[in-house]
């Protein structure tokens, strides 16, 4: 049997659908920026968009010219909608990554009785409106049951996506009541997306099946045991191959596309709802940690500036308030669902032991019904359930309540006391982080020496308390291939003797970890180019030991910390003594990024080895009054203020130390030589080699004649 020959589309429908992406997405955007500068979340533009170009108001005032903008054909009102989709599918995506698992399993049982409670409230209350309402607002009255059922779940869902557009505009989204109110907002959705499919069955079949019921909460169990086993194992391996075997750009979020695309149409297949496949996804994602910063900034860009505002904007566009005969209806079904959800996530949320004001903020942003209150209208119009006017109203609903949501969260915020968990974790969420968060990867090039060997000391018990990768990598030269005068100009080669006893050392650093240790080695006429290589595939941190007699500068060292492109940390040993585990560390620290990224680095090596941090600030002698007050302590509580989010959940111990002198490069050298430190992490930019500053002091004097083991921090800052 031959395929059926489709027609294609046509030229103008494409035309016409173009013309409508560039005006839905203009209006929404200006608007957004408008709402913007009067102190309202941009959402309220976007909505206000659709509205502004639909039948509201270019459809009432200017037809002619709407019918030719958005032509009143299936087909084409089509091509506009799978647009919309995947803007929502999208934005769901991006809610799943800024959702924090951990933290929702705290918030618990806030979450619960939220969730418990703002949907049988609200579902009690339309019930009873749908079982109360005239017989003229009914399609059939014999299906007066079934309508009643389908009214309460209208009342009782919420729009996942606006709420967390509106969380996002309104920076609550990872503060108590956004994470609980997104916790209470899935658990609603899934539960309102089951209750429907029921209605759909019963409304199409004319019978209610728990056969068919219980397959949807089977496949739905399914899919959660699949993303988690199947898919998040999968994708992990599948990013780590990307990022280290394929060169194309954007490749990873390519990978992140597909995964939320499969999970997205796995939940509609089994009559949930795409976009809480597009969350599930966006979770399994956050829970990677490799996942590129830049990646996901780029993902973030392209839904909130384009897709977005388009998916709100067509949801504006599907209001045509002059369908409405009248404002008893609206006005009585927009009050029950108002209020019937607000007592319910009230009452919910006080019982979770939330307090006032944060039970009110919920009870606001789960108002909102936005694209989800939409698609119920546009499934119980074709379902034969709702009237035109009845349809008008549930949209109408929508509408309103996604534009009082954002309103009255803004007048609640300034009412929720921020407490200090909160404090500390926006402080961590909005802070660059240079390093891993999770299982790091870490390249130490090696000819056997002794300052390689303290490089592994420091990385092996980070590698093993979070189950990352140690590479050895050693560089044997291949000087057949040079000529004589390049085998007297190239530089040193990596090649050193008696590498199996070192990488056996190393892999005694691991203990019974020995799996974590990757060892290459490489054949090239040039070292560094090999060791350049390498460090960009897939590394996070790149630890180099010093060179033997030219400390921070030798010639390798140096051309392979230049050139790089992650965070490099040089490091030289003292002595022949080289302890196991380094349990005092100081941190020079000044407030530069640099200085913030070599804290970064002390406290990942402390969490895994449980460490003591100290943070040395030296203050200049013309700083401090003479007389002045507690001046050391103020000096340390600004400390601990800068570093708390990023000591943030590592269990670490510790502490700021204040000194006073003119000479600050000369304190750091006799603090090291103290006998209460064993290890000095100082920050450095990447022109330490060039211009070796700092605090005044040169980088590479400081290594030279510290009497510890040092380790320079060197950020990858584009």
């Amino acid at each position: 049997m031959q395929p059926e020959v489709l027609e294609s589309i046509s030229g103008h429908a494409i035309m016409v659908l173009l013309l409508q992406l560039s005006g839905l997405l203009g209006l929404a955007r200006v608007l957004a920026e408008l709402m913007r500068r009067v102190g309202q979340p941009a959402v309220i533009g976007e909505l206000l968009a659709g509205i502004v170009l639909g039948p509201t108001v270019l459809g009432h005032f200017a037809p002619d010219l709407f019918i030719r903008l958005f032509p009143q054909e299936v087909a084409q009102f089509h091509l506009l909608e799978v647009v919309s989709w995947l803007g929502m599918v999208l934005l769901l995506l991006l809610t799943g990554l800024e959702t924090d698992i951990r933290l929702m399993r705290s918030l618990g049982r806030a979450a619960l009785m939220a969730s418990v409670f703002g949907m049988v409230v609200p579902f009690a209350a339309g019930f009873a409106l749908g079982w109360t309402l005239p017989e003229r607002f009914l399609v059939d009255p014999a299906q007066r049951g079934i309508f009643a059922a389908f009214v309460a779940t209208a009342m009782a869902i919420s729009a996942l996506p606006v709420i967390a557009k509106v969380l996002m505009d309104l920076d609550l989204i990872k503060r108590d009541v956004g994470v609980i109110t997104l916790s209470a907002g899935i658990v609603d959705d899934t539960t309102g997306w089951l209750l429907l499919s029921i209605i759909a069955g019963v409304a199409t079949a004319g019978t209610f099946s728990p056969g068919r019921l219980g397959l949807t909460l089977a496949a739905l169990a399914g899919f959660l045991v699949a993303a988690r086993w199947i898919a998040y194992p999968l994708f992990e391996r599948l990013l780590g191959y990307v990022y280290g075997r394929v060169a194309l750009s954007g490749a990873d979020l390519t990978l992140i596309l597909c995964f939320a695309f499969v999970s997205a149409a796995a939940t509609e297949a089994i009559g949930i709802h795409a976009v809480f496949g597009g969350f599930v996804m966006g979770m399994i994602v956050r829970q990677v940690p490799r996942v590129k910063v830049e990646t996901l900034r780029a993902l973030e860009t392209f839904v909130l500036a384009l897709l977005s505002p388009i998916f709100f904007a067509y949801v504006g566009l599907r209001v045509d308030l002059w369908a409405l005969r009248g404002w008893g209806l609206p006005l009585g079904v927009l009050a029950v669902a108002v209020a019937g959800k607000m007592v319910g996530c009230y009452v919910g949320g006080r019982l979770g032991r939330m307090p006032h004001w944060q039970a009110l903020a919920l009870g606001f942003g789960m108002n909102a019904r936005g694209g989800m209150g939409l698609i119920v209208a546009l499934i119980g119009l074709s379902l034969g359930l709702l009237t035109q006017e009845m349809f008008a109203t549930i949209v109408l609903v929508a509408v309103v309540t996604s534009f009082m949501a954002p309103l009255l969260l803004k007048v609640v915020v300034p009412k929720l006391e921020m407490t200090d968990a909160e404090r500390v974790r926006l402080e961590s969420g909005t802070q660059r982080r240079y390093l891993p968060e999770g299982p790091p990867r870490i390249l130490v090039p090696t000819a056997g020496g002794a300052n390689a060997m303290t490089a592994f000391t420091i990385a092996a018990p980070w590698v093993r308390a979070r189950q990352g990768r140690l590479t050895a990598l050693y560089v044997e030269s291949d000087s057949s291939r040079e000529s004589w005068i390049g085998r007297l100009v190239r530089s040193p080669s990596l090649a050193g003797r008696g590498m199996d006893r070192h990488l056996e050392q190393v892999a005694a650093l691991l203990d019974d970890q020995g799996k974590l240790l990757v060892t290459k080695r490489v054949v090239s006429a040039d070292p560094v180019a090999a060791i350049l290589a390498e460090a960009a595939r897939d590394y996070d941190v790149l630890l180099v030991g010093a060179a033997p007699h030219h400390s921070v500068g030798g010639r390798l060292v140096a051309e392979v910390v230049a050139s790089a492109r992650v965070p490099r940390v040089v490091v030289r040993g003292v002595g022949g003594r080289r302890p196991r585990v380094f349990e005092r560390v100081v941190v020079p620290v000044d407030g530069s990024l640099f200085a913030r990224c070599a804290v970064e680095f002390a406290f990942a090596y402390a969490q895994a080895t449980r460490a003591h941090v100290t943070l040395l600030h030296v203050v200049n002698e013309s700083r401090v009054h003479s007389g002045a007050p507690a001046w050391e302590e103020t000096f340390a509580a600004r400390l601990r203020e800068d570093f708390a989010g990023l000591a943030a959940g590592l269990e670490i111990a510790w502490s700021p130390r204040i000194l006073v002198s003119d000479d600050p490069g000369g304190t750091i050298i006799e603090e090291s030589h103290s006998g209460h430190f064993d290890l000095l992490v100082l920050g450095a930019e990447n022109k330490l080699l060039a211009q070796p500053l700092f605090f005044g002091q040169g980088t590479a004097s400081i290594v030279e004649r510290a009497g510890c083991t040092t380790a320079v921090v060197i950020p990858h800052v584009e």
